[in-house]
């Protein structure tokens, strides 16, 4: 099947959605920690995202990578979440971003990164800050105060000293 080739802001595209379609590796595989599961609920409910990016051959549970962190540590704060998808093919310009359907959506040339994808490819990142939604109890980050931390020490080294 022939390249398909679009431009978006004047930087033009050119992509294979049936080689993007059919890849699937154990770098791309779903995850099931709690934070990509958030992710992949945020975009399944996004349906036109969903469609945008099966226009590139993507499954938008087939993420390279996903970055997670908590803006807070309690169950009201925000998650912000970079899904990465490799698409096979190449940006011929500069690499670009834009926001669309309540996300930030960037086009950047592909890194060096652990894969076993040969050939041309670009990575599409979804980019954005999601409540959790899950239907469970949330993980939270475990908070520590440093200085507290540094104080256990101290006891702890004081009482070994003493004995």
């Amino acid at each position: 099947m022939p390249l398909k080739t679009i431009e978006i802001n004047s930087i033009k595209l050119e992509f294979d959605k049936e080689k993007t379609k059919e890849y699937r590796t154990i770098f791309n595989m779903p995850c099931d920690c709690q934070n990509c599961r958030n992710y992949y609920e945020h975009v399944k409910n996004n349906f036109e995202l969903v469609e945008y990016l099966s226009g590139f051959g993507i499954d938008f549970n087939c993420t390279e990578e996903v970055f997670s962190w908590n803006w807070g540590d309690d169950n009201d704060s925000l998650i912000h979440h970079e899904g990465y998808y490799g698409v096979f093919g190449r940006i011929e310009g500069e690499e670009f971003d834009f926001e669309k359907f309540g996300v930030k959506i960037s086009f950047q040339k592909c890194a060096s990164v652990p894969c076993d994808r040969t050939g041309e490819y670009f990575w599409i990142c979804i980019e954005g800050d999601f409540p959790y939604i899950l239907d469970e109890k949330r993980d939270l980050p475990i908070s520590f105060s440093p200085k507290k931390e540094r104080l256990n020490f101290v006891n702890k080294i004081n009482t070994v000293f003493k004995k």
